[in-house]
């Protein structure tokens, strides 16, 4: 069985509905719209806006749903960042380029926003996109985190560094060719462009979008492949405290930050965590 996902907005829901009112079935879940089944395919309109593809070959009915919703394939950069709400590990970058041949294996996949799938998932996909795609990934370690925070940078000022980094390199990897660059926006592009003034290059010819990854699946490959380079690199971290970190700013990372101040050098935190998120300064703080 295959999936695919398309995350739609209003004006698509009503095309999805008007299109597909005769193949509607019956449901009781209260989480979903509407559900039809047409050529072998089960699709299940979510109330958040979600629709699902379910079969065996979705490739046809996929075609046909981006004709209805006038949605057209063409090849970009996306770049995109993890790991930036984690105490633990690292901040990851990666800028991906999708061609129009690499789209169609992409969707097959079932590529989409990274914060929607498990790690599993990532493990299994992450490496095959990265064999395929050209990407340049950027991993920022805990410690040189902490070094640009003592220099005053703020996690935006972070990002932009990273993300033009990666677009910077990727460029001049692909040398060519002319391809939008989209970029999931963290904060206004005029901002951006301030963090990046004392740089050398800087790609000016991006496009900001809030959550790019529904925009093209470029955004959402690189998320996918920074993701999987976040798990790595917490991984390692995690092999120098010999304790499985947990991801995000819980309850569980409180606990574990206690653990490493009591059984190590307080100076540990700054190998494996970011030290200026507030769940390491009240501790330390007390």
């Amino acid at each position: 069985m295959k999936y695919f996902t398309f995350i739609l907005s209003k004006d698509e829901i009503k095309k999805i509905k008007d299109v597909y009112k005769d193949f509607n079935v019956t449901h009781n879940d209260v989480n979903i719209d509407m559900q039809y089944k047409r050529n072998n395919t089960d699709l299940i309109l979510y109330k958040s806006g979600k629709l699902l593809l379910r079969g065996r070959l979705l490739t046809n009915e996929r075609s046909f749903i981006k004709k209805v919703l006038n949605r057209k394939d063409y090849a970009a950069i996306g770049s995109d960042e993890v790991g930036t709400g984690d105490v633990f590990g690292p901040v990851t970058v990666c800028a991906a380029y999708v061609t129009l041949d690499d789209i169609e294996y992409l969707e097959s996949l079932n590529i989409r926003d990274s914060k929607s799938v498990n790690d599993k998932f990532i493990v299994e996909n992450a490496p095959k996109i990265a064999k395929r795609l050209n990407h340049s990934l950027i991993i920022l370690d805990p410690i040189k985190y902490n070094a640009l925070i003592e220099k005053g940078y703020n996690m935006n000022k972070i990002k932009a560094h990273l993300h033009n980094q990666a677009i910077v390199s990727l460029h001049a990897k692909l040398k060519g060719p002319n391809v939008p660059i989209i970029l999931d926006q963290f904060c206004p592009p005029k901002q951006y462009y301030n963090y990046l003034k004392d740089e050398l290059l800087v790609n000016r010819d991006i496009v900001f979008h809030t959550k790019a990854e529904n925009v093209h699946i470029a955004v959402a490959a690189a998320a996918i492949i920074a993701r999987y380079g976040f798990l790595y690199s917490l991984q390692e971290c995690s092999k120098k405290v010999n304790l499985n970190l947990a991801k995000g700013a819980s309850k569980k990372v409180d606990e574990q930050l206690k653990y490493l101040i009591n059984n190590f050098d307080e100076d540990i935190l700054d190998d494996v965590a970011k030290t200026n998120f507030k769940n390491v300064t009240k501790l330390i703080a007390q």
